[in-house]
């Protein structure tokens, strides 16, 4: 079949089932969304993959699961999605509303300490309807193969054409519980009760930096909130973010000591999704909101 054919069989329903399904990840809850029922939206699937002479997905025990082709559509799809609701705002004489779901890769100590408290509310009220997705790990997500629309994280790089912007260099310092800083005036920073991260496959700053100026870890962990309620249980001191003293009061920074390393945060996102309206609002806001991170 041609592209010429095909475009005449394809509608727009097609993509919005399509784009449903992909994602609520089951037909079920893709029906939900579309108010209607689940045999409707998986006959209309398997319509629309005859049509394409291709599966778009597997079904398994766990739900349908996207095809690589499935998954290539998808961000033509979500482009479909966005200029069929601009030309009905502009068919009722509105401005073009900002809608649709942005999905945001980053660290769960960025998301629950910066992003859910100071950004995603403000998100909220300024775009009523948009839906965020928060994929969080510290594994680097791969934006060319759609894993996520924007990441957030510590370092540079990836594949694709990706738009890649710093925006921030926020502070850390040694943390401690208050009462433990007391007890640890006057000791060497080598001689600290060290609590370090280490993440399988990541060389950290942090990490890096603790090998250089500190001594033998008194705990290892692999998850950074993990490593920060044993700061905060007074089990030891850590390197965190400076900002980390705004919400936790019980801590303080052991300023005798050299500062730990700045952690460079960068934006980043595909070329070929930055400027639609959905994603630009996010990273507008994300922008206007994370270099005040720096001031720890």
């Amino acid at each position: 079949m041609t592209a010429s054919s095909l475009d005449a069989e394809l509608r727009w329903d097609d993509v919005r089932v399509l784009l449903a399904v992909l994602r609520a990840g089951s037909f079920t809850l893709a029906a939900r969304a579309l108010g209607t029922d689940q045999s409707t939206v998986s006959r209309r699937v398997a319509a629309l993959e005859a049509r394409l002479g291709a599966p778009l997905f597997e079904r398994t025990p766990r739900g349908p699961r996207p095809t690589e082709r499935a998954e290539r559509l998808r961000e033509a799809a979500e482009r479909v999605d966005d200029e069929m609701h601009r030309f009905a705002d502009v068919a009722a004489g509105e401005e073009p509303a900002v809608r649709g779901r942005v999905r945001i890769a980053t660290s769960e100590g960025l998301a629950i300490h910066v992003l859910v408290p100071e950004i995603l509310p403000a998100l909220a009220k300024a775009h009523p309807e948009l839906t965020i997705e928060l994929a969080t790990g510290e594994r680097a997500v791969d934006l060319a193969a759609r894993e996520a629309d924007i990441a957030l994280r510590f370092f540079r790089g990836g594949r694709g054409d990706l738009v890649i912007q710093r925006v921030a260099s926020i502070p850390t310092a040694i943390l401690a519980r208050r009462g433990l800083a007391r007890r640890l005036r006057g000791r060497a920073t080598e001689g600290l009760p060290w609590i370090v991260v280490e993440v399988p496959g990541l060389e950290t700053p942090e990490a890096a930096w603790v090998r250089a100026h500190g001594g033998p870890p008194r705990l290892v962990c692999t998850s950074y909130e993990v490593q920060l309620a044993a700061v905060r249980a007074g089990l030891g001191v850590g390197i965190a973010p400076r900002a980390v003293l705004r919400s936790h009061r019980e801590l303080v920074a052991l300023d005798e000591h050299p500062p730990g390393p700045p952690l460079e945060l960068f934006l980043v996102t595909r070329r070929a999704i930055r400027k639609q309206p959905r994603i630009a609002a996010v990273i507008e806001l994300l922008l206007a909101t994370l270099p005040a991170l720096r001031e720890g």
